[in-house]
């Protein structure tokens, strides 16, 4: 764990989470901060790894119809070769939104977007087909979603533990 950020950096970060594209003009006076020093606290942050990017939410419902998919997945081993030949592959399965190891009966988590249950059906045999160890899995549909963030509570996370810089 790195070195406690200053709540103004914090104050950027949480700022930034909830509107990456603010000009820094009005993020300057969002913090109580001049321009010019927020924005090299901007650059610090990104420089050192804090900000690993920016991108837009992209509202799917508005293009397309779709599915998510929430799958269980079990290897045939837990060696360290299957568990990167897995990870390797899915990193080049584009509708494979995130993949997390997991403790439990399966070793991922992975959340997919398909077309319709057809596209994730074949999603599934091309994963079951590219030799990468998947022994079992189980799926659960996504029927309605209730809350999705980007956002880190950081306050919450970091229990008051700001340096008051």
């Amino acid at each position: 764990m790195d070195k406690p950020l200053s709540t103004v950096d914090l104050r950027i970060l949480e700022v930034l989470q909830h509107e990456g594209d603010i000009s820094n003009l009005r993020l300057a006076e969002a913090i109580c901060l001049s321009p010019s020093p927020c924005l090299q606290r901007v650059r610090k942050l990104r420089s050192q790894g804090y900000i690993q990017g920016v991108s837009a939410v992209v509202d799917l419902r508005r293009l397309t119809q779709y599915v998510v998919v929430h799958c269980s997945i079990g290897l045939v081993e837990q060696t360290t070769r299957h568990l990167a030949a897995f990870e390797a592959a899915v990193l080049k399965i584009p509708e494979v939104l995130e993949c997390s190891a997991i403790s439990g009966d399966y070793n991922y988590l992975l959340k997919i977007v398909a077309r319709d249950m057809e596209h994730y059906a074949e999603l599934l045999r091309s994963m079951m087909e590219m030799n990468i160890g998947v022994k079992t899995h189980a799926s659960v549909v996504e029927v309605k979603n209730v809350k999705r963030s980007l956002a880190f509570p950081l306050r919450s996370l970091l229990n008051g533990r700001f340096d008051g810089a």
